[in-house]
């Protein structure tokens, strides 16, 4: 009687050994599949995402060719491009509620703002994303004990702490921005943010894009008039004018 239960139980941390192997084997096309899935369902334009590779073990992860759609009526294809993003993982905290990532690192990505200065694809994807985020709020886990469940896995609910954020290297082109029919190539300095979803309940997927791109958008309303000037002299008059304008525009 005892070896037929003794089989059964085998049996039983075989499959989950060959389960958990799969798993890791597979994650990186996992995570490549969420971003593809979650992505359009937040940002409401195309979402792309060329490989993601996942060492569990070692506590990494790499994501190759991020691109972000536009909305529907612009011009560009796409509004962000990336193409390269680290992270770092606290690897044990990837199976509790709330998963630590040590840093994540974005990598020289090329972003089109298209359209005016307080209507643009910028602007409208932002405004998309806070919307999702709004109608997920009341979903979202406040409690600071155990009763704080973990969401099933690839929901766009997980959360997270990132102890550190850096955006590097981004360089963005403003195209018509003052209706001059000129364009310009500007970098934008380094975006640091800490401690993201430091506090019990964690942070999602999609609030972390909202402050993201908010702080892409202030960086980008702190362009400094001789910067946008390069646009051509018909636009520094107006250079001028929407100074104002400018600062403290994104802060919405």
């Amino acid at each position: 009687m005892k070896k037929p239960l003794i089989r059964i139980c085998i049996g039983v941390f075989a499959l989950a050994a060959v389960a958990l192997v799969a798993s890791i084997f597979f994650l990186g096309s996992i995570v490549k599949k969420g971003v593809e899935t979650i992505g359009p369902r937040v940002a409401q334009v195309e979402v792309k995402l060329d490989s993601a590779d996942v060492w569990l073990l070692a506590g990494r992860a790499q994501l190759k060719g991020l691109s972000i759609g536009n909305p529907p009526g612009c011009k560009t294809e796409t509004a962000i491009k990336v193409r390269d993003i680290t992270l770092s993982m606290n690897t044990l905290s990837v199976l509790s509620h709330k998963a630590i990532i040590g840093s994540v690192i974005v990598k020289s990505p090329e972003i089109t703002l298209e359209g005016g200065l307080r209507n643009n694809n910028l602007t409208q994807i932002r405004k998309n994303v806070n919307a999702y985020v709004s109608s997920h709020a009341d979903s979202s886990p406040t409690g600071t004990g155990p009763d704080v469940s973990p969401p099933a896995a690839g929901k766009p609910g997980r959360r997270f702490q990132i102890n550190d954020l850096l955006i590097t290297g981004a360089r963005v082109h403003i195209a018509s921005l003052f209706s001059t029919g000129a364009s310009v190539t500007i970098p934008l300095p380094d975006i640091h943010m800490a401690g993201l979803g430091a506090g019990p309940a964690g942070i999602t997927a999609p609030e972390v894009l909202q402050k993201a791109l908010t702080a892409l958008l202030n960086s980008i309303a702190e362009i400094t008039p001789d910067a946008i000037g390069k646009l051509g002299k018909g636009a520094v008059s107006n250079v001028k004018k929407a100074g104002e304008q400018l600062k403290g525009l994104f802060d919405r």
